[in-house]
């Protein structure tokens, strides 16, 4: 048996209060698993969500944390009846995670070894550091996924005019970079004027948003007739100001709550505006057969020109205070605990 030290919490509350580290013996990887050393963790605003009880919540206590990270195969189990060595992964193999494959509640990957379905490994970008590999794939998954949703892909894009709320975090700059990539012209937005000039080299053109009148300004100004597009982390009265600035037939993608779990807006407009209203997790990918590979195809063709953008790193022991930063929101791109 191998153990390992990794962080959980046993009852709902902010990160400080709650999080624990301990010790823990893992079994040995049963048909179709393996043992991953994990080497670096990447941190997605919604964990301290998680952690309140208030985004996707475990189910039980003790409950992990974590399902984005790199890490090196050390172990196998037998082979799986279906012949199940998913991408034919080795001991010594440096791996990657598909997120939403990860038991996050049971396993999660904030850890320093564990025990995980060879199907939820994917590849890593042979350039990328450990670090960059960590905080790649939950933002190309769900913001390709959700621009997917809106009709915008690699074919599709060249054209498009499609806007990102709150895009200072790992995933909008993903998602700034794919539609770049992709030919597809992009405004940000963002609540600090600090983070506008960070902003300026991933987009068209970057906006202080504070409230959902100045979003409907803002896309108004970048694009009278409207734009094709808006995916938007916020929610609340920002889906109605983001419709009223769409273009006939346009596209709303809802990914995330962060303004509220009630999202509010015209009716008629909706309606006049022939808009579209969607809501998308990256377990869409699970329920669209070929849908997942086509997104890991996508991330690996074009890796070279979406190497994420990297914030703040603590060590493994410093934990807390990587949440405490994710929570305060005051970086540019994506943080990370190597281990």
């Amino acid at each position: 048996m191998t153990e390992s030290a990794f962080w959980y919490f046993d009852r709902f509350g902010e990160a400080k209060a709650v999080m624990q580290k301990g010790r823990q013996a893992l079994p040995e990887p049963g048909p179709g698993q393996a043992i991953v050393a994990l080497r670096a963790v990447g941190l997605n605003q919604a964990e301290n969500r998680y952690l309140l009880g208030k985004h996707f919540p475990p189910t039980q206590f003790p409950a992990c944390l974590s399902h984005e990270a790199v890490g090196e195969i050390v172990a196998l189990g037998p082979e799986a009846k279906d012949g199940g060595t998913a991408r034919g992964w080795a001991v010594g193999d440096r791996v990657a995670f598909v997120p939403m494959l990860v038991d996050m509640t049971d396993m999660g990957v904030l850890r320093e070894a564990g025990v995980y379905d060879l199907a939820a490994l994917a590849p890593v970008p042979e350039a990328y550091s450990d670090r960059e590999g960590a905080a790649y794939w939950m933002g190309v998954l769900t913001m390709a996924g959700a621009m997917e949703m809106a009709g915008i892909g690699p074919e599709t894009a060249k054209g498009k005019t499609v806007a990102f709320t709150a895009a200072a975090g790992g995933m909008g700059i993903v998602a700034l970079k794919l539609a770049r990539a992709w030919g597809a012209e992009a405004i940000a937005t963002t609540r600090r004027s600090e983070k506008v000039d960070r902003l300026s080299a991933f987009a068209e053109r970057v906006a202080v948003v504070q409230t959902p009148e100045e979003l409907t300004r803002a896309l108004r100004a970048w694009r009278p007739d409207g734009v094709d597009a808006v995916i938007d982390p916020l929610g609340g009265g920002f889906v109605g100001a983001a419709v009223e600035a769409l273009v006939p037939g346009g596209q709303f993608v809802s990914y995330e709550m962060v303004a509220g779990a009630a999202g509010a807006y015209d009716i008629l407009a909706l309606m006049s505006n022939d808009a579209s209203l969607h809501g998308y997790t990256v377990f869409r990918l699970l329920r669209r057969p070929g849908l997942l590979e086509r997104l890991l195809d996508i991330g690996m063709q074009f890796a070279d020109s979406l190497t994420p953008v990297l914030a703040a790193d603590y060590a493994f022991d410093d934990a807390l205070e990587a949440f405490a930063a994710l929570a305060r929101s005051e970086h540019v791109g994506k943080i990370t605990i190597s281990i």
